[in-house]
């Protein structure tokens, strides 16, 4: 989708597409590995339907080549990588809650953070440039008012409850859409990566 590629372009950079992995549509570690030049600031996997990329190819690529992971995991609520929380794989995670995934407050977005420092950073840039401990309107940077609202937090802190039974519905019927879809040629359905 245009936005993951529109995130790089509103910093001024280019955003270079690489080929997915033919079998699960997240991105081909060797495709992002081929595409590193000098110039590259982050690697960033897109997580599809809950199917996550292959991180720990991809956490070995950022620690070889100094390029660090920002993940796109707009549709990966609750998705597991090893064991382990998309949101908590040691890099910086983002996450959309728009009108067609799985945990919607029709729109807005979250952020999760490997360590304060980032967080911190974040922070500043999302409260109109201001640190969090300033109470009096010092602005130590150029930033935005982008804060999900108290009413969409409500909204998803109740979808907590179920996300792991709506994770289990879309993991039932998978197969059978797959199989309806495999059918139709020229369609090669997403497969899925069980680590």
């Amino acid at each position: 989708f245009i936005s993951s590629s529109q995130a790089a372009q509103r910093l001024g950079a280019v955003a270079v597409p690489v080929d997915v992995d033919p079998e699960t549509y997240c991105v081909d570690v060797h495709a992002a590995e081929a595409a590193i030049t000098p110039r590259t600031k982050a690697i960033m996997p897109v997580h599809m339907g809950g199917q996550v990329a292959d991180m720990d190819a991809l956490a070995k690529l950022s620690a070889d080549s100094g390029v660090p992971l920002l993940q796109d995991a707009a549709h990966a609520h609750g998705a597991r990588w090893q064991g382990r929380s998309v949101g908590a794989l040691g890099s910086i995670a983002t996450f959309s809650f728009q009108n067609g995934k799985l945990m919607t407050a029709g729109e807005g977005g979250a952020v999760t953070f490997p360590d304060d420092e980032f967080y911190e950073e974040a922070f500043i840039r999302h409260s109109c440039g201001r640190p969090r401990t300033d109470r009096g309107y010092f602005h130590a940077t150029s930033g935005s008012n982008f804060r999900m609202n108290e009413f969409s937090a409500a909204v998803l802190r109740a979808q907590l409850a179920r996300l792991e039974e709506q994770i289990s519905v879309r993991e039932e019927r998978w197969p059978v859409l797959a199989a309806l879809l495999g059918e139709l040629p020229g369609v090669v359905p997403q497969g899925r990566d069980g680590r």
